[in-house]
């Protein structure tokens, strides 16, 4: 159990890997939906959710990024899967995340897996900064909150190292348009690469998205 979440282990195929991960059981009965239709209920524990969004993300890394040697920020966390292969693949992870109940899932979860070397932080990227820039950033599905959008931007914008990139995965469960129309504000250039994925047997288009300063390739 991690505090106030009871967990349950569930077995993830990325690649030719086999991980497991632990997650929140029951994680319905903590959404109070009839109080969120009414504007009444605090935010979900969206971190618990094991988004489609992530499992493309982390295939795209398995597949086509190398990470080692590489210092990666893995931004909204959540239960921590794509910066867990991440740092399989030879990455120094952070681990980041508004919720301190993610940050001990990610932590849980990382040590699970066996990773290497990573290290967990608290962090609120709408209010605080890194003293540190990265060549990699991840953040999957972390596009739900068009306000903060600009700010999104502007953290990417500070902490990425030149020549680096930040992976986004976007599987639009928002209206993210401004999102990009804030990265060109902020001077960062951007291109998308559209994955069709099944979510409870639905179609569902994830795209993974590349962020880099303009000019750098």
């Amino acid at each position: 159990m991690i505090f106030p979440y009871e967990t349950e282990p569930i077995e993830l195929t990325v690649g030719s890997r086999q991980l497991t991960l632990l997650r929140v059981k029951d994680l319905e009965r903590w959404v109070d939906r009839e109080a969120l239709l009414r504007d009444e209920a605090e935010e979900p524990p969206y971190w618990a959710h094991l988004w489609t969004g992530a499992l493309t993300l982390a295939r795209y890394l398995e597949e086509r990024v190398e990470c080692r040697n590489l210092h990666v920020l893995d931004l909204g966390c959540g239960l921590g899967l794509t910066g867990i292969i991440a740092a399989l693949k030879g990455g120094q992870v952070t681990f980041t995340d508004k919720e301190p109940e993610a940050l001990a899932f990610a932590i849980m979860n990382a040590q699970l897996n066996a990773c290497p070397l990573f290290e967990a932080r608290q962090l609120d990227f709408t209010r605080e900064v890194l003293d540190q820039q990265f060549p990699l950033i991840l953040g999957a599905e972390i596009l739900y909150d068009r306000p903060t959008f600009s700010q999104l931007a502007a953290f990417l914008a500070r902490h990425l190292r030149p020549g680096g990139r930040a992976l986004l995965a976007d599987a639009r469960r928002t209206n993210t348009d401004d999102f990009y129309r804030q990265l060109d504000l902020a001077s960062l250039a951007w291109t998308q690469e559209k994955v069709k994925e099944r979510e409870e047997n639905l179609p569902l288009m994830v795209s993974i998205v590349t962020v880099h300063r303009r000019g750098a390739c």
